[in-house]
Protein backbone atom coordinates (compact mmCIF):
# COMPACT_ATOMS: atom_id res chain seq x y z
CA UNK A 1 0.00 0.00 0.00
CA UNK A 2 1.15 3.46 -0.73
CA UNK A 3 2.07 5.31 2.41
CA UNK A 4 1.39 8.15 1.04
CA UNK A 5 -2.51 7.55 0.40
CA UNK A 6 -2.23 5.97 3.79
CA UNK A 7 -1.07 9.26 5.52
CA UNK A 8 -3.48 11.06 3.09
CA UNK A 9 -6.55 8.71 4.41
CA UNK A 10 -5.83 9.54 7.86
CA UNK A 11 -5.60 13.44 7.24
CA UNK A 12 -8.93 13.11 5.96
CA UNK A 13 -10.08 11.05 8.55
CA UNK A 14 -8.74 13.74 11.39
CA UNK A 15 -10.30 16.65 9.42
CA UNK A 16 -13.92 14.78 9.58
CA UNK A 17 -13.51 14.23 13.08
CA UNK A 18 -12.46 18.03 14.00
CA UNK A 19 -14.06 20.07 11.33
CA UNK A 20 -17.32 20.33 13.64
CA UNK A 21 -14.96 21.36 16.54
CA UNK A 22 -12.19 23.72 14.90
CA UNK A 23 -12.67 24.06 11.83
CA UNK A 24 -16.21 26.38 11.24
CA UNK A 25 -14.90 28.85 14.16
CA UNK A 26 -14.82 32.52 12.63
CA UNK A 27 -11.26 33.10 14.00
CA UNK A 28 -8.83 30.60 15.05
CA UNK A 29 -5.09 31.29 16.27
CA UNK A 30 -2.20 29.58 17.39
CA UNK A 31 -0.50 30.75 21.23
CA UNK A 32 3.04 29.54 21.42
CA UNK A 33 6.02 29.88 19.21
CA UNK A 34 8.41 27.60 20.61
CA UNK A 35 10.13 24.26 19.16
CA UNK A 36 6.58 22.09 19.15
CA UNK A 37 5.52 24.95 16.94
CA UNK A 38 8.19 24.81 14.58
CA UNK A 39 8.23 21.00 14.69
CA UNK A 40 4.46 20.26 14.42
CA UNK A 41 2.95 23.13 12.50
CA UNK A 42 2.27 20.64 9.44
CA UNK A 43 0.98 17.91 11.67
CA UNK A 44 -1.07 20.09 13.63
CA UNK A 45 -3.31 21.03 10.53
CA UNK A 46 -5.21 17.52 10.42
CA UNK A 47 -5.94 18.12 13.83
CA UNK A 48 -7.43 21.39 13.39
CA UNK A 49 -9.10 21.09 10.05
CA UNK A 50 -7.96 24.33 8.88
CA UNK A 51 -5.18 26.52 8.70
CA UNK A 52 -4.67 29.12 11.69
CA UNK A 53 -6.17 32.75 10.75
CA UNK A 54 -3.16 34.13 12.55
CA UNK A 55 -0.47 33.23 15.46
CA UNK A 56 0.47 34.95 19.08
CA UNK A 57 3.36 34.81 21.48
CA UNK A 58 4.17 36.73 24.45
CA UNK A 59 7.84 37.39 22.85
CA UNK A 60 7.76 41.09 21.92
CA UNK A 61 10.75 39.86 19.25
CA UNK A 62 8.40 37.78 17.10
CA UNK A 63 5.31 40.46 16.74
CA UNK A 64 4.22 41.36 13.25
CA UNK A 65 6.94 38.70 11.47
CA UNK A 66 5.52 35.75 9.34
CA UNK A 67 6.02 31.97 10.55
CA UNK A 68 4.83 29.20 7.83
CA UNK A 69 3.21 32.39 6.00
CA UNK A 70 0.90 33.20 9.09
CA UNK A 71 1.23 36.40 10.81
CA UNK A 72 2.44 36.22 14.39
CA UNK A 73 0.26 39.25 16.47
CA UNK A 74 0.65 40.60 20.14
CA UNK A 75 -1.13 39.16 23.03
CA UNK A 76 -3.22 42.88 23.02
CA UNK A 77 -4.45 42.02 19.19
CA UNK A 78 -5.54 38.49 20.55
CA UNK A 79 -7.37 39.89 22.99
CA UNK A 80 -9.17 42.59 20.53
CA UNK A 81 -10.26 39.61 18.20
CA UNK A 82 -13.42 39.00 20.83
CA UNK A 83 -14.40 35.83 22.54
CA UNK A 84 -15.75 33.70 19.79
CA UNK A 85 -11.93 33.43 19.01
CA UNK A 86 -10.83 29.65 19.79
CA UNK A 87 -7.26 29.43 20.65
CA UNK A 88 -4.84 26.20 20.67
CA UNK A 89 -1.78 26.31 22.97
CA UNK A 90 1.36 24.97 21.46
CA UNK A 91 3.67 24.74 24.35
CA UNK A 92 3.92 22.06 27.03
CA UNK A 93 3.45 24.01 30.09
CA UNK A 94 0.08 25.78 29.14
CA UNK A 95 -0.87 26.40 32.17
CA UNK A 96 0.07 30.15 32.25
CA UNK A 97 -0.90 30.77 29.17
CA UNK A 98 -4.43 29.78 29.91
CA UNK A 99 -4.33 31.53 33.03
CA UNK A 100 -3.42 34.98 30.53
CA UNK A 101 -5.97 33.58 27.98
CA UNK A 102 -8.82 33.74 30.40
CA UNK A 103 -8.01 36.79 32.24
CA UNK A 104 -8.46 38.24 28.59
CA UNK A 105 -11.71 36.73 28.24
CA UNK A 106 -11.18 33.88 25.74
CA UNK A 107 -13.31 30.96 26.74
CA UNK A 108 -12.69 28.42 23.90
CA UNK A 109 -9.03 26.97 24.47
CA UNK A 110 -7.57 24.14 23.20
CA UNK A 111 -3.84 22.23 23.99
CA UNK A 112 -2.23 20.83 21.48
CA UNK A 113 -0.53 17.55 23.18
CA UNK A 114 2.62 15.98 21.92
CA UNK A 115 3.60 12.57 22.50
CA UNK A 116 7.33 10.66 21.95
CA UNK A 117 9.34 13.72 23.01
CA UNK A 118 8.31 16.94 20.97
CA UNK A 119 8.05 15.25 17.45
CA UNK A 120 4.55 14.03 17.45
CA UNK A 121 0.73 15.61 17.78
CA UNK A 122 -1.31 12.82 19.46
CA UNK A 123 -4.07 14.98 20.25
CA UNK A 124 -6.22 18.43 20.82
CA UNK A 125 -8.51 18.40 23.79
CA UNK A 126 -10.56 21.23 24.91
CA UNK A 127 -9.57 22.91 28.34
CA UNK A 128 -11.45 24.11 30.94
CA UNK A 129 -11.24 25.96 34.59
CA UNK A 130 -11.96 22.95 36.36
CA UNK A 131 -8.72 21.07 34.79
CA UNK A 132 -6.62 23.40 37.38
CA UNK A 133 -9.47 22.88 40.25
CA UNK A 134 -7.60 21.72 43.51
CA UNK A 135 -8.11 18.15 44.87
CA UNK A 136 -5.44 17.69 47.05
CA UNK A 137 -7.18 15.32 49.25
CA UNK A 138 -6.50 11.87 50.72
CA UNK A 139 -3.57 10.28 48.03
CA UNK A 140 -3.24 6.50 48.59
CA UNK A 141 0.03 5.73 47.34
CA UNK A 142 -0.42 2.70 44.36
CA UNK A 143 3.69 2.10 45.01
CA UNK A 144 3.04 0.42 48.69
CA UNK A 145 4.64 -2.25 49.56
CA UNK A 146 6.00 -3.07 45.73
CA UNK A 147 9.33 -3.55 44.89
CA UNK A 148 11.28 -1.33 43.12
CA UNK A 149 14.44 -1.61 41.77
CA UNK A 150 16.47 1.47 40.55
CA UNK A 151 19.29 1.20 38.43
CA UNK A 152 22.09 4.27 39.00
CA UNK A 153 20.69 4.69 42.52
CA UNK A 154 23.67 5.57 44.00
CA UNK A 155 23.39 9.38 42.68
CA UNK A 156 21.84 11.90 40.40
CA UNK A 157 18.11 11.16 38.86
CA UNK A 158 18.71 7.57 39.96
CA UNK A 159 18.87 8.17 43.82
CA UNK A 160 16.32 10.84 43.50
CA UNK A 161 13.95 8.30 42.39
CA UNK A 162 15.05 5.94 44.81
CA UNK A 163 14.42 8.17 47.61
CA UNK A 164 11.02 9.78 45.92
CA UNK A 165 9.42 5.66 45.77
CA UNK A 166 10.67 4.76 49.59
CA UNK A 167 8.88 7.50 51.09
CA UNK A 168 5.74 6.44 49.12
CA UNK A 169 6.16 3.39 50.47
CA UNK A 170 7.95 1.36 47.93
CA UNK A 171 10.68 -1.24 48.80
CA UNK A 172 13.81 -0.78 47.00
CA UNK A 173 16.09 -2.84 45.36
CA UNK A 174 19.24 0.08 44.82
CA UNK A 175 21.72 -0.63 42.41
CA UNK A 176 25.03 0.72 41.37
CA UNK A 177 28.22 -0.41 39.40
CA UNK A 178 29.66 -1.18 42.88
CA UNK A 179 27.66 -2.38 45.39
CA UNK A 180 29.62 -0.55 48.30
CA UNK A 181 28.42 2.60 46.41
CA UNK A 182 24.51 1.69 47.61
CA UNK A 183 25.54 2.28 51.36
CA UNK A 184 24.06 5.31 51.87
CA UNK A 185 20.84 5.20 49.93
CA UNK A 186 19.92 1.92 51.12
CA UNK A 187 20.43 3.56 54.47
CA UNK A 188 18.30 6.60 53.86
CA UNK A 189 15.47 4.62 52.05
CA UNK A 190 15.62 2.09 55.34
CA UNK A 191 15.12 5.10 57.55
CA UNK A 192 12.18 5.90 55.82
CA UNK A 193 10.38 2.90 57.39
CA UNK A 194 10.78 0.55 54.03
CA UNK A 195 13.49 -2.58 52.73
CA UNK A 196 15.86 -1.82 51.14
CA UNK A 197 18.28 -4.15 49.65
CA UNK A 198 21.90 -2.98 47.66
CA UNK A 199 22.54 -4.90 44.55
CA UNK A 200 26.10 -4.11 42.51
CA UNK A 201 27.26 -5.15 38.77
CA UNK A 202 29.06 -3.11 35.84
CA UNK A 203 26.36 -3.09 33.57
CA UNK A 204 28.59 -2.85 30.46
CA UNK A 205 30.36 -6.21 31.50
CA UNK A 206 28.09 -9.10 30.10
CA UNK A 207 28.77 -11.41 32.59
CA UNK A 208 28.29 -9.16 35.46
CA UNK A 209 24.84 -7.99 34.33
CA UNK A 210 24.04 -11.95 33.86
CA UNK A 211 25.11 -12.53 37.30
CA UNK A 212 22.96 -9.39 38.45
CA UNK A 213 19.58 -11.32 36.60
CA UNK A 214 20.39 -14.17 38.39
CA UNK A 215 20.26 -13.25 42.04
CA UNK A 216 17.25 -10.86 41.50
CA UNK A 217 15.53 -13.78 39.82
CA UNK A 218 16.71 -16.36 42.78
CA UNK A 219 17.64 -14.49 45.74
CA UNK A 220 15.73 -11.42 45.65
CA UNK A 221 11.94 -10.91 46.28
CA UNK A 222 9.92 -10.12 42.48
CA UNK A 223 10.30 -7.05 41.18
CA UNK A 224 7.65 -5.23 40.36
CA UNK A 225 8.61 -2.06 39.39
CA UNK A 226 11.76 -1.15 37.69
CA UNK A 227 13.51 2.45 37.32
CA UNK A 228 16.02 1.72 34.30
CA UNK A 229 18.26 5.06 35.12
CA UNK A 230 21.73 3.83 34.49
CA UNK A 231 23.53 5.26 31.91
CA UNK A 232 26.56 7.46 30.69
CA UNK A 233 27.02 9.91 28.48
CA UNK A 234 31.21 10.49 27.70
CA UNK A 235 33.06 13.07 25.74
CA UNK A 236 33.80 11.74 22.10
CA UNK A 237 35.64 14.42 21.06
CA UNK A 238 34.19 17.71 18.90
CA UNK A 239 34.01 15.52 16.20
CA UNK A 240 31.00 12.77 15.61
CA UNK A 241 33.43 11.10 12.29
CA UNK A 242 35.97 10.46 15.00
CA UNK A 243 33.52 8.33 17.46
CA UNK A 244 35.64 4.83 17.99
CA UNK A 245 33.95 2.03 17.63
CA UNK A 246 34.57 1.31 21.66
CA UNK A 247 32.99 4.76 22.20
CA UNK A 248 29.88 3.21 20.36
CA UNK A 249 30.01 0.02 22.49
CA UNK A 250 30.57 1.27 25.63
CA UNK A 251 27.62 3.70 25.26
CA UNK A 252 25.08 1.25 23.64
CA UNK A 253 26.10 -1.46 26.48
CA UNK A 254 25.04 0.21 29.08
CA UNK A 255 22.62 3.10 27.63
CA UNK A 256 20.53 0.74 25.64
CA UNK A 257 21.52 -2.76 25.90
CA UNK A 258 21.26 -3.32 29.48
CA UNK A 259 17.88 -1.89 30.36
CA UNK A 260 16.57 -4.07 26.93
CA UNK A 261 18.10 -7.13 28.59
CA UNK A 262 16.54 -5.97 32.51
CA UNK A 263 13.19 -5.03 30.67
CA UNK A 264 13.37 -8.99 29.29
CA UNK A 265 14.48 -10.82 32.38
CA UNK A 266 11.84 -9.55 34.51
CA UNK A 267 8.67 -9.34 32.14
CA UNK A 268 7.96 -12.68 32.25
CA UNK A 269 7.33 -13.33 35.62
CA UNK A 270 5.68 -9.11 35.58
CA UNK A 271 3.08 -10.83 33.47
CA UNK A 272 2.53 -14.11 35.15
CA UNK A 273 1.95 -11.80 38.40
CA UNK A 274 -0.43 -9.79 36.73
CA UNK A 275 1.56 -6.27 37.05
CA UNK A 276 4.59 -4.86 36.53
CA UNK A 277 5.73 -1.25 35.15
CA UNK A 278 9.09 -0.57 33.22
CA UNK A 279 10.06 2.82 33.09
CA UNK A 280 13.03 3.85 31.20
CA UNK A 281 15.12 7.08 31.27
CA UNK A 282 15.57 8.26 28.01
CA UNK A 283 16.34 11.55 26.14
CA UNK A 284 15.43 14.11 23.94
CA UNK A 285 18.75 15.18 22.89
CA UNK A 286 19.15 16.20 19.47
CA UNK A 287 21.20 18.17 16.90
CA UNK A 288 24.27 17.39 19.29
CA UNK A 289 26.66 15.81 17.26
CA UNK A 290 29.44 15.71 19.59
CA UNK A 291 27.56 13.55 21.81
CA UNK A 292 26.37 11.19 19.29
CA UNK A 293 27.18 7.81 20.68
CA UNK A 294 24.70 9.10 23.29
CA UNK A 295 21.83 10.05 21.94
CA UNK A 296 22.28 7.33 19.66
CA UNK A 297 21.76 4.80 22.27
CA UNK A 298 19.29 6.37 23.57
CA UNK A 299 16.89 6.37 20.43
CA UNK A 300 17.75 2.78 20.06
CA UNK A 301 16.14 2.32 24.00
CA UNK A 302 13.21 4.45 23.11
CA UNK A 303 12.61 2.48 19.77
CA UNK A 304 12.69 -0.54 21.73
CA UNK A 305 9.68 0.97 24.13
CA UNK A 306 7.45 1.96 21.57
CA UNK A 307 8.14 -1.35 19.64
CA UNK A 308 7.60 -3.77 22.43
CA UNK A 309 4.42 -1.98 24.22
CA UNK A 310 1.76 -2.93 22.09
CA UNK A 311 2.65 -6.54 23.09
CA UNK A 312 1.74 -5.86 26.60
CA UNK A 313 -1.78 -4.84 26.08
CA UNK A 314 -3.68 -6.47 28.34
CA UNK A 315 -1.38 -7.91 30.75
CA UNK A 316 -1.20 -5.65 33.27
CA UNK A 317 2.35 -4.81 32.72
CA UNK A 318 3.21 -1.77 31.22
CA UNK A 319 6.57 0.41 29.58
CA UNK A 320 6.99 3.64 29.18
CA UNK A 321 10.03 6.49 29.08
CA UNK A 322 11.09 9.64 30.62
CA UNK A 323 13.14 12.34 29.64
CA UNK A 324 14.45 14.09 32.85
CA UNK A 325 15.61 16.72 31.22
CA UNK A 326 18.86 18.86 31.63
CA UNK A 327 19.89 18.49 35.42
CA UNK A 328 22.79 19.53 37.01
CA UNK A 329 24.25 16.13 37.89
CA UNK A 330 27.11 13.85 37.35
CA UNK A 331 26.08 13.09 33.59
CA UNK A 332 24.02 17.00 33.21
CA UNK A 333 27.10 19.14 34.42
CA UNK A 334 27.07 21.92 37.13
CA UNK A 335 25.80 24.37 34.64
CA UNK A 336 22.19 22.57 33.87
CA UNK A 337 19.20 24.40 34.14
CA UNK A 338 17.44 22.50 36.20
CA UNK A 339 18.03 20.75 39.78
CA UNK A 340 18.05 16.74 40.33
CA UNK A 341 14.61 17.40 42.38
CA UNK A 342 13.05 18.76 39.54
CA UNK A 343 13.03 15.45 38.07
CA UNK A 344 10.21 14.15 40.49
CA UNK A 345 7.09 13.85 39.96
CA UNK A 346 7.15 13.70 36.79
CA UNK A 347 9.71 10.85 36.17
CA UNK A 348 7.73 8.88 38.62
CA UNK A 349 4.10 8.90 36.35
CA UNK A 350 4.90 5.18 34.86
CA UNK A 351 4.87 4.19 38.25
CA UNK A 352 2.08 6.02 40.13
CA UNK A 353 -0.91 6.13 37.41
CA UNK A 354 -3.43 3.02 38.10
CA UNK A 355 -4.75 3.56 34.28
CA UNK A 356 -2.45 2.25 31.22
CA UNK A 357 0.24 4.12 30.50
CA UNK A 358 2.03 1.47 27.99
CA UNK A 359 3.99 3.56 25.70
CA UNK A 360 3.91 6.80 27.15
CA UNK A 361 6.76 9.00 26.73
CA UNK A 362 6.62 11.40 30.11
CA UNK A 363 8.70 14.64 29.91
CA UNK A 364 9.51 15.06 33.41
CA UNK A 365 10.64 18.93 33.66
CA UNK A 366 6.37 18.90 32.38
CA UNK A 367 5.64 18.29 36.13
CA UNK A 368 8.02 19.97 38.30
CA UNK A 369 6.74 21.51 41.11
CA UNK A 370 3.58 19.75 41.32
CA UNK A 371 2.37 17.46 43.83
CA UNK A 372 1.89 13.75 42.91
CA UNK A 373 -2.09 14.13 42.72
CA UNK A 374 -1.54 17.18 40.55
CA UNK A 375 0.94 15.54 38.35
CA UNK A 376 -1.39 12.31 37.90
CA UNK A 377 -4.31 14.76 36.71
CA UNK A 378 -1.64 17.05 34.43
CA UNK A 379 -0.93 13.23 32.76
CA UNK A 380 -4.65 12.04 32.74
CA UNK A 381 -5.34 15.45 30.84
CA UNK A 382 -2.57 15.54 28.29
CA UNK A 383 -2.83 11.73 27.41
CA UNK A 384 -6.60 11.63 27.34
CA UNK A 385 -6.87 9.27 30.54
CA UNK A 386 -10.22 9.47 32.28
CA UNK A 387 -10.43 9.45 36.04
Amino acid sequence: MNMGSVMTNESDRLLQINQGRLGNVRRLVLFGLGAQFQDCYRQLLPWLGREPDCLCDNAPEKWGRQFFGKKCISPVELGQLGEDTEVVITIRRYEEIYRQLSEMGLKNVFVACFDRAYDVVHNVRSIRTEQFSSDEGRFDSPVRGKWTLVTGASRGIGRQIALEMAKLGANIIAHSRHISHTDEIVHFCSALGVQALPLGAELSDPSELEAMLDKLKNSYPPVDIVFNNAGISLSCGPDPRDISFNDYMFHYAVNTIAPIHISCCLIPGMINRGFGRIINISSTIQNRPSEMAYSCSKAALSKFVHDLAPSLHNTGVAICLVCPGHVRSDMGGVDAPNSVESVTPGALLGAMMIENVNGCWFVAQDYAGLSIPAAIKRAHFYYGQRS
